[in-house]
């Protein structure tokens, strides 16, 4: 039989205790420490908050850059995969035909890319004369790329802006960002991205796609953690690309003293740890920034007393509320104390557990009163948030189309995956999967017909891999790990035998409800041989590298 809780006593009983027991240094105590702590929290708070948009604007601008360098880097392999040899431009029906395939190769690699709002290709008019170039463009933010007239290279010498990231690309014989510059056929700034075309080693051309640089002003006009925040971009030689109230191609180490040591830093660091402290016209502010993929620097800086308003707001209220306790506390009943503060504190660290992530907490009340009907509730809650997450966390680590783990799943996974290579505690293989012809498919039959292709090529390598965790990470790409189990042992066997099935059910006369085709590519890590100091991520490469070697493999065997 559980105990009691005992006569029930209200806290307006408690509380009036309280104020006949307290004294006037107990007030300015607990004010005192409340006044330092609640400060500490907030300043901490404010750098963070500085910290976390700066970084995640940095991460969403280089998810763009690097989403259009990807797409040139496709285009550039498959350009110099698809080509025979460069005499095979002499042919003007091979030539027209290679323009042609390269035209509907980048257009669908740039299709569902908001940034990206031109591409373009141009042959070496000393390799292939006639038609050797083509452009597109859009002629406003979010409408279709239409083909427009490339212009002539070899009406422009090598300076002409016109031209002149043709001549950059043949120079750098890699890829390479471009400053920013001005496109006087649309009236607009742009970014771009080129990169050489080589076959054999012999420069045969090059690839370029810009983004237009107002959506990116856009953006970064919209950052405003706090009021009075501003952001603006710097380039690696620490001049003002853009800023919203200092003209273009300023130095920054040329405003004041103050710049001239923060340009050096923002120059040389690709980011900054802590909040830097300047002033500007009278007004002491704070700054931090990150490095771009372009090496553009992205610079938010923010006025201090923006950043001081909620402490002082806070410093106000506690100082009022200390003026007060102590006009009303007398006497100090220790006990008393002491039987509130327990249940409370005890709530106070399992609130802290609880805001961790650990819901694997146990209360009891231990009064008849509101702290303890508080804690029952508490307890409630407690167990009925435990019982939602769960139900969310199967739902988000199962893919609802294919039923193996989903790409949460996938993140949480490698967290161990990461430990077990960075320790070398065992030996384990890593399978990256991707699955050919989708969008024909979904083209020809319909997306419904897809969903069924992207099942049965999934359930072609789960059905075999039956003791090893597989991921969809991807719409198309799909992850599986192997150790210590038959899947590990047999991998090779297995594989085999997959591909022998895959080629049965890619033939034409296969109907195609059934057909399976996807590339795949493994990495074994052994802690004994592999080299020291691999990490996760090299092994994912190597697997993947494997993976779009084959692809190549299977797309010449079908050509």
């Amino acid at each position: 039989m559980s105990k009691g809780r005992g006569p029930y006593i209200s806290l307006q009983t408690k509380f009036a205790a309280l104020i006949l027991a307290c004294t006037l240094f107990t007030a300015f105590i607990i004010g005192g420490v409340g006044l330092a702590s609640s400060v500490s929290i907030l300043d901490e708070d404010s750098a963070r908050i500085m910290e976390l948009t700066v970084s995640d604007a940095a991460n969403y601008l280089n998810n763009a850059l690097r989403n259009m360098a990807e797409c040139v880097d496709e285009g550039s392999l498959y350009a110099s995969t698809k080509l025979i040899n460069i005499d095979s431009f002499k042919d003007a029906y091979y030539r027209e035909s290679y323009l042609q395939e390269m035209r509907n190769v980048l257009n669908f690699l740039v299709d569902n890319d908001k940034w990206i709002y031109s591409y373009y290709l141009q042959l070496d008019p000393e390799i292939c004369s006639g038609e050797n170039a083509f452009c597109y463009r859009k002629s406003v933010a979010g409408g279709t790329f239409t083909l427009v007239d490339p212009v002539n290279i070899s009406d422009y010498n090598e300076d002409d802006p016109k031209v002149n990231w043709y001549y950059l690309a043949k120079e750098q014989k890699v890829g390479v960002w471009t400053n920013v510059k001005y496109d006087p056929e649309l009236e607009i700034n742009k970014i771009s991205y080129i990169e050489p075309l080589f076959k054999g080693g012999t420069f045969i051309g090059a690839i370029g796609m810009d983004i237009d640089f107002s959506d990116i002003i856009e953006y970064i006009d919209n950052i405003q953690p706090y009021e009075g925040s501003a952001t603006f971009l710097l380039s690696n030689k620490g001049t003002i690309i853009y800023h919203k109230f200092l003209e273009t191609g300023t130095n920054l180490g040329s405003i004041n003293s103050d710049f001239t040591k923060i340009s050096q830093q923002i120059r040389t660091e690709n980011k900054n740890d802590h909040l830097i402290t300047y002033e500007y016209r009278g007004e002491t502010r704070k700054l931090n920034w990150r490095t771009l993929n372009n090496n553009m620097k992205l610079v938010l800086t923010t006025p201090l007393k923006s950043i001081l308003a909620a402490r002082s707001k806070l410093t106000t209220r506690i100082v009022a509320a200390a003026l007060l306790i102590s006009m009303l506390f007398f006497v100090l009943t220790m006990n008393l104390v002491y039987r509130i503060i327990r249940p409370i504190q005890k709530l106070r660290v399992s609130a802290s557990r609880i805001a961790e992530g650990d819901l694997e907490v146990d209360l009891h009340p231990e009064s008849n009163d509101e702290i303890g009907d508080l804690t029952v509730s508490f307890s409630k809650n407690v167990k009925v948030l435990k019982s939602y997450v769960e139900q969310i966390k199967g739902k988000a680590y199962i893919d609802p189309l294919t039923g193996v783990k989903s790409k949460a799943a996938y993140e949480e996974y490698i967290k161990t995956v990461k430990d077990v290579i960075k320790n070398r505690k065992k030996a384990l293989s890593i399978i990256v999967i991707d699955i050919n012809n989708l969008k024909i498919i979904n083209d020809a039959y319909g997306h419904a017909m897809g969903d069924k292709y992207i099942i049965n090529c999934c359930g072609c390598f789960s059905g075999k891999f039956i003791n090893s965790p597989m991921f969809r990470i991807g719409g198309d790409e799909f992850v599986v790990f192997l150790s210590e189990s038959r899947d590990y042992n047999e991998r090779y066997n297995i594989l085999e035998y997959l591909e022998h099935e895959m080629n049965y059910r890619a033939k034409a006369d296969i109907p195609p409800e059934v057909k399976v085709s996807a590339a795949f590519g493994m990495a074994d890590f052994d802690p004994e041989t592999s080299p020291s100091g691999m990490t996760y991520d090299q092994l994912f490469n190597m697997a993947d590298e494997n993976m779009y070697k084959k692809k190549k493999e299977m797309k010449a065997e079908r050509a």
